[in-house]
């Protein structure tokens, strides 16, 4: 794994580093079969770099704002340091990695944090789950990272005068569900990394297919 402290995040080089890589907001792709992951990566990689093209809603804004705060929470809530690393680049495939929100210095503890609407805070304590459609962010930090042993998922929401802090501990044995409450497809993280990855190396494959093809 290579550790990119060299960059900020958000900065126009750390855009240019993610471009044409499945990070966190991608990692979905690798757990669905469709040629939508194919066609999202290969469209960047058959284009120059356009930083103006990366929109960022007031929820992302927001969020960008909020989380030094969240992590200084959360690094008390914990009793550890997390600091913020620009980029993770798996080494064992080049077209994954991701942006840690939070990662001890010897890399085995990580953090994705949320600063989410009061709704979607709310109704992630009453269910006492991380979010579905986080899910797959946080099992990419498995993947992309060797060393991991912790992941915490955090969602912070400083105007909850109840509860503005919510976290979740994640291993590599905990049991996930990928399906839905009627229908749980529950593995381990670590199961769920060796699907990830396979998926990832036959995507590699795909693109170096598709790409020879467009330079004929």
């Amino acid at each position: 794994m290579i550790v990119r402290n060299d960059i900020s995040q958000h900065s126009e080089e750390w855009h240019q580093v993610r471009y044409g890589k499945v990070g966190g907001t991608l990692s979905k792709g690798l757990f669905v079969k469709s040629d939508t992951l194919l066609e999202d990566v290969l469209s960047e990689l058959c284009e120059e770099f356009d930083l103006q093209e990366n929109y960022q809603s007031y929820d992302m804004i927001r969020g960008t704002e909020l989380e030094p705060e969240a992590r200084r929470a959360l690094n008390a809530y914990l009793g550890i340091e997390l600091k913020e690393v620009g980029w993770l680049q798996c080494e064992e495939n080049e077209y994954l990695g991701i942006s840690p929100d939070g990662i001890t210095e010897d890399e085995t503890i990580s953090a994705e944090i949320k600063c989410p609407t009061a709704k979607k805070h709310l109704a992630t304590i009453r269910a006492n789950e991380i979010p579905s459609d986080n899910l797959h962010q946080c099992l990419h930090y498995f993947t992309v990272n060797p060393k991991l042993e912790k992941h915490y998922f955090c969602s912070y929401r400083p105007e909850n005068i109840y509860k503005p802090i919510f976290v979740k501990e994640l291993t590599r044995d905990s049991l996930v569900n990928l399906g839905t409450k009627a229908k749980p497809v529950l593995k381990t993280i670590a199961e769920w990394v060796g699907i990830a990855k396979s998926e990832a190396l036959e995507l590699k494959e795909q693109i170096k297919i598709e790409l020879n093809k467009l330079k004929f």
